[in-house]
């Protein structure tokens, strides 16, 4: 893939769905319907091996865990085709994504960022987000000690900047 595509993760694979090669997956956006405008996707274990799809159908479908897109797949026929895709990560090209507002920013941007307490003792590394259907969550290694989770809510997240490469939480006592 031509290195100068950036590739955004939209989702995960959770199955295949029916017999005629449809898949379900997992939207990691806060707008689902965002699929309805696209018309490839990337699908790999990495957005290195990702490879591209067209996609011939889209629909939103309600289930328990909130909204699961049901796409079909150009070369996707069949069960047996939707099941080698499975548990894949489903990835969009970043210029068929609408422009982000200003203090919008994709979960992937805040992965490797240091995070810091307001008095500048350095906490650890963002090393994934969690979304929650309340709030989403930060998974931070700490070095020497267990992951912690730090809730991105306004009384715990104090700042986020980009330029730096940093997050200032001001957590609760208990919560370290």
């Amino acid at each position: 893939m031509n290195q100068s595509v950036v590739l955004r993760e939209m989702g995960r694979i959770v199955q295949p769905h029916g017999i005629g090669g449809e898949l379900k997956i997992a939207p990691e956006t806060d707008d689902p319907s965002r699929f309805q405008d696209l018309k490839t996707i990337y699908v790999g274990s990495s957005r290195e091996t990702a490879l591209s799809f067209d996609i011939m159908s889209v629909r939103l479908q309600p289930s328990k865990y909130g909204i699961t897109v049901v796409v079909g797949l150009s070369g996707v026929v069949g069960r047996d085709e939707a099941e080698k895709l499975n548990k894949l990560t489903v990835y969009a090209r970043e210029d068929d994504l609408p422009a982000l507002e200003d203090g919008e920013f994709f979960f992937s941007d805040l992965l490797d960022l240091d995070v810091q307490l307001v008095d500048g003792v350095r906490i650890g590394k963002v090393i994934d987000v969690i979304e929650g259907r309340g709030q989403n969550i930060l998974l931070v290694a700490r070095e020497g000690l267990p992951n912690v989770m730090i809730p991105m809510v306004d009384e715990f997240v104090v700042e986020i900047d980009f330029d730096l490469d940093l997050i200032t939480i001001d957590p609760i006592e208990g919560l370290l």
